[in-house]
């Protein structure tokens, strides 16, 4: 989702990290019956990248680096005009403590009127921290660890408004995953202060383990967050939980089902458009992409899959034009290579699919972005 930084702290960041580094150019560039699609790679050979463009067209990105287990996060920006990115920044206040083994885990990050968020976890203590950009504007605050799990294996998720609300879920729970839930923590001041968690999914419906799940709000403030679940350690279909009362409640609806008898560690996105919000997933080998609020229109890419197609990233221009980009890959862990296909307003192909030239790191995702000038960027 797109938001106007507004406060000049976070623009001060962004200042001072342009100026600290310049890069030389790394863009492939595609134009597709006249959308230009920019394809760039994650600095540092760092892997997980997860990113959003704010109005005035400034990419802000982090991205997992060093060790799987215990690594950094990274954050790094480009402008528009920007032929590459800027100096990098850690992230995390105690180095180290960042559990990027994925494709499940990195870091996640929000952008409400003023301030950056971003959270993520690690394993084996199974905290998960939080830290939002400081007010002097040279980085970012301590972290600190905003709940503890009992066995989790994906990071959390972050979403935020304009109203100074911040909400972050996780899956939590000990024992099978048709015992785990979603949890959520909301902030109602920026992030400053943190309310107990608590579940908010149907507890019937289970959580599964090795699956991300993915948070958004809307420009209207309405909450959404994609899920995949676990009901009898079978019903592993994609879900979604929605509430347009700021995360007091929620409503929970099933995407798409998939019945198997053991996690499929994938992976799911979200992306706000003119029309409303787009949510990604897949289901058996195949990812799809469909409306919020028209869940049984599912659109998937057309053409046939080298091996499994996973890991989808999606977004939406503001013509309504729909990039959907994803890797085919045999294995969990296999990054496989990157592909990608537009879509109309109307949500139908473009053009046939594109790519394969781009392999992705095993372990990682691509991220897809639409920017205010309606063109797109992908980063893997």
């Amino acid at each position: 989702m797109t938001r106007a930084p507004a406060v000049h702290h976070l623009l001060a960041l962004t200042a001072l990290l342009a100026f600290a580094w310049g890069c030389a150019a790394d863009t492939d560039l595609a134009v597709v019956s006249g959308i230009s699609v920019a394809t760039w790679q994650v600095p540092e050979s760092g892997r997980l990248p997860q990113a959003v463009v704010d109005d005035q067209g400034t990419v802000h990105l982090v991205y997992s680096y060093g060790d799987e287990a215990e690594g950094d996060l990274m954050y790094v920006t480009r402008a528009p005009d920007a032929t590459g990115w800027s100096a990098p920044l850690r992230v995390n206040s105690e180095p180290g403590s960042v559990t990027s083994i994925g494709p499940i885990d990195g870091g996640h990050l929000a952008l409400s009127e003023d301030r950056l968020h971003v959270t993520w976890f690690r394993i084996g203590t199974q905290e998960f921290f939080y830290t939002r950009t400081a007010e002097s504007g040279t980085g970012f605050e301590p972290q600190f660890g905003v709940a503890a799990g009992t066995l989790s294996e994906a990071a959390p998720s972050v979403a935020a408004d304009t109203a100074g609300n911040v909400y972050m879920f996780w899956h939590d729970g000990a024992g099978e995953d048709a015992h785990r839930s979603v949890y959520m923590t909301v902030s109602h001041d920026d992030g400053s202060v943190w309310e107990f968690a608590r579940p908010v999914n149907t507890e019937s419906e289970g959580a599964c383990n090795c699956c991300n799940l993915r948070a958004l709000t809307d420009r209207s403030g309405t909450l959404h967050l994609s899920y995949r679940g676990a009901r009898d350690n079978v019903h592993r279909g994609q879900r979604l939980l929605t509430s347009r009362d700021k995360g007091r409640t929620f409503s929970d609806e099933l995407i798409d089902p998939w019945e198997l008898g053991a996690c499929p560690v994938s992976t799911t996105t979200l992306a706000e458009g003119p029309f409303g919000t787009i949510v990604a997933w897949e289901t058996q080998g195949q990812i799809y992409f469909a409306d919020t609020s028209q869940l049984g229109t599912r659109v998937s890419p057309t053409g046939s899959a080298q091996s499994r197609r996973k890991n989808p990233a999606v977004a939406v221009n503001a013509q309504g034009e729909t990039l959907l980009a994803w890797s085919d890959g045999p294995g969990i862990r296999s990054g496989g290579t990157l592909h990608w296909q537009l879509f109309n307003g109307e949500h139908k192909p473009i053009a046939a699919p594109t790519g394969g030239a781009y392999t992705i790191p095993d372990g990682s995702v691509s991220v897809a972005l639409a920017r205010p000038d309606g063109t797109f960027a992908i980063i893997y």
